[in-house]
């Protein structure tokens, strides 16, 4: 069982692996008070844990050409099989999440399109064959998650 001066400490490296998966042991040392070799130890349990499941490369999604953010708000049919759905959404090329989620809605499907008419484009996909009652959209104006920020 980790402590809870250990579990301050592993939660701190946590956030700094979040905010920059390529940080130097060395740099994420300096910042929680260990030693280089320390972090290195206790990434290496936090990853044999699970509790770090990987790293990933953030994405400007704007200077890839998918500059409109959007979240889709989706009420499946009451015969629609959510897994088929959840084949579909992934299917699709704007589709950079999926949360099946509690309250009016099934499920929000996040998105990063390249303009309104893509947008709509991949709306009328899923209405059409994910067995899809109802949507709600809303566009993204601006994101304050620098990790999901865009240039467009």
């Amino acid at each position: 069982m980790i402590s809870v001066v250990s579990g301050d400490i592993d939660n701190q490296i946590v956030k700094a692996l979040v905010r920059n998966g390529r940080a130097p042991f060395a740099q994420i040392a300096q910042e929680v008070g260990l030693s280089a070799h320390a972090v290195a130890e206790r990434v290496r349990r936090l990853e044999a844990r699970g509790v770090i499941r990987g790293y990933t490369a953030l994405v400007d999604q704007g200077e890839l050409g998918r500059a409109l953010g959007a979240f889709i708000d989706v009420r499946l049919a009451p015969t629609t099989d959510p897994d088929s759905f959840e084949r579909l959404a992934w299917s699709l090329p704007a589709t950079r999440a999926v949360a099946f989620v509690s309250g009016r809605f099934d499920y929000i499907v996040q998105l990063a399109c390249r303009d309104a008419s893509d947008l709509d484009h991949t709306v009328r996909e899923l209405r059409r064959r994910g067995g899809v009652a109802a949507t709600e959209t809303r566009i993204v104006m601006r994101s304050t998650d620098p990790r999901t920020q865009t240039t467009g």
